[in-house]
């Protein structure tokens, strides 16, 4: 009885909720009261307190409706945490909060919401797919971790199965919550709007140069001066955490924009999906990422192979043959490339005489043994970062993985790696089997662009960890998700 009263309250709540402040958005009597509460509480608050005492009442005052939404509107929720993803790092700069817990909390939070409304619709059949499966192996594979005789630390266990399976459960969250093709839009615009943003503010990074405030967060740390200043020039890295994350965001983010060029959009969206991606490929060359300068070409191979149309078989070929001359010419400069940019694109694919690849190759040849006989790896935050903290006198602690495979390797042996490799192997083989099938052009064009996307992050894990940061990360499931959620859509097109 209690059970079904409680139900019945929080469904009561949500109704409220939902009528008051996102359909009517506070232009209502009750909401006249709150903002004016609220706008008197703030000001006695700074009056009495100070700055300080306004900023916690400013957190409340935009937290506490967050956490209403998140709750009860998870698709807002996923646009929420999307949002906050691409921003969250770059105040952690300058801020020394646990935003990181925070941003843990929401996808915590909208997952409970998810099972609040299992309770009362008894219906798991949205995660009945082959993905879900796998996922689901790899999120018990990584709980279990925590019993890993070989361990080098429990505690590095609870910080690293955020990040490698924790934030999963955002795949099950937008494959429940994204009911039609409009929420499928909106994700794919607020992603696209806040890379060209990004990317916009990287090409005024170039230009002016980089700000006082983050010129002096670079000269704080020796180690980060070192990575963010390479040939003769500082990399650039807008307003997301560093130059790789920038680099590759831009990377995916603009092959996203030209792949989209195939579909059946109008023709002022395809002279703003243009100016866009060339506006993040563009930044890309400044973010000084190699990874992200082999991303875009195996990029658009997949496309090409993908679709397989004879227009963009020419305009891929067009595109090969040029950047191959340019890769393999003696120019110096070329419009925005100039001489470091090219020296260290062409580095790129020239591995024999690129040192730092060298190297790289060398630790992953050292660690080959390790792997071969520790087939559950050495624990779940044994390498990197938090070995260093938490397991300083672990031989794992000084090895740098930069390959995401590399990690899971060491971290969870070759048992962890092969599940990890069955867990994209899934991804891919339901995704493109989805695309063939899908007869929507609009959502064919979507299944197009995210397979290419995905294909892409997982090629540039190899290298390095591309898929475990913000915003990388949200991006990446959330996407995982719609190569189902698409598929379901178009059979409901179908039917209608």
């Amino acid at each position: 009885m209690m059970e079904g009263l409680l139900k019945e309250k929080l469904g009561e709540a949500k109704e409220w909720f939902t009528r008051k402040a996102i359909i009517e958005k506070f232009n209502n009597v009750p909401g006249y009261i709150l903002l004016a509460f609220l706008a008197i509480s703030f000001a006695f608050i700074v009056s009495k307190g100070g700055l300080v005492a306004g900023a916690v009442m400013l957190c409340l005052i935009v937290g506490v409706p967050v956490i209403f939404t998140c709750l009860f509107q998870l698709e807002i929720g996923v646009f929420i945490v999307l949002i906050l993803s691409f921003f969250i790092l770059t105040v952690l700069r300058f801020v020394n909060a646990p935003l990181g817990l925070t941003m843990d909390a929401l996808i915590f939070l909208m997952f409970f919401g998810l099972f609040i409304k299992q309770t009362r619709e008894r219906d798991w059949s949205f995660a009945k797919n082959p993905i879900s499966y796998v996922i689901l192996v790899w999120i018990f594979y990584n709980l279990i971790q925590v019993l890993n005789p070989g361990a080098a630390s429990r505690l590095a266990w609870f910080y690293t199965i955020r990040s490698m399976a924790g934030i999963m459960v955002l795949f099950f969250i937008a494959l429940y919550s994204f009911k039609t093709i409009d929420h499928v839009s909106i994700f794919i615009k607020i992603w696209l709007f806040l890379s060209f943003l990004a990317g916009a503010y990287g090409i005024f990074q170039e230009v002016h140069g980089l700000m006082q405030f983050e010129l002096d967060w670079i000269m704080e740390d020796e180690l980060r001066y070192n990575l963010y200043y390479n040939w003769g020039r500082f990399r650039k890295f807008s307003f997301l955490n560093d130059p790789t994350t920038f680099g590759i965001v831009m990377g995916f983010s603009g092959l996203a924009c030209f792949a989209l060029l195939a579909g059946p959009f109008s023709d002022l969206k395809k002279i703003l999906l243009t100016i866009a991606g060339c506006t993040m490929l563009n930044s890309m060359i400044y973010s000084g990422t190699r990874t992200a300068y082999a991303l875009v070409p195996v990029g658009f191979m997949f496309f090409t192979l993908l679709t397989f149309r004879r227009n963009i078989l020419i305009i891929s070929g067009i595109i090969f043959f040029l950047g191959t001359v340019i890769i393999i010419s003696p120019i110096k400069s070329l419009g925005p490339l100039g001489s470091n940019s090219l020296t260290r694109i062409r580095s790129t694919f020239q591995f024999e005489e690129d040192p730092s690849y060298n190297v790289r190759a060398v630790n992953q040849k050292n660690i080959q043994p390790y792997i071969q006989t520790h087939p559950l790896g050495g624990g779940l935050g044994s390498v990197g970062v938090w070995g260093q903290r938490f397991s300083p006198n672990s031989p794992l602690s000084d090895f740098k993985p930069d390959s995401g495979y590399m990690r899971v390797a060491v971290e969870m042996g070759w048992i962890g790696l092969i599940i990890n490799l069955c867990v994209f192997f899934t991804i891919l083989k339901v995704g493109i089997k989805n695309y063939y099938s899908v007869k929507d052009p609009k959502i064919k064009a979507y299944l197009g662009m995210i397979l290419t996307v995905v294909y892409s992050l997982i090629v540039a894990n190899f290298p390095q960890q591309a898929i475990t940061i913000y915003p990388t990360i949200v991006i990446f499931y959330v996407l995982i998700a719609l190569l189902v959620k698409l598929k379901e859509l178009d059979e409901a097109l179908k039917v209608g």
